[in-house]
């Protein structure tokens, strides 16, 4: 029962993990290549 239990809590976690990580990656990348973009112009 307790290894069902841990199994199920690792893919939901890991699933939420992937769901927040991805995007929050892609804004974070965004910035940062805004920044240097603006870091040239300047």
């Amino acid at each position: 029962m307790d290894n069902e239990i841990l199994i199920v809590l690792i893919f939901v976690g890991g699933g939420v993990l992937s769901y927040v990580l991805v995007p929050g990656l892609i804004v974070i990348w965004d910035r940062v290549l805004d920044y240097v973009s603006g870091k040239n112009d300047r």
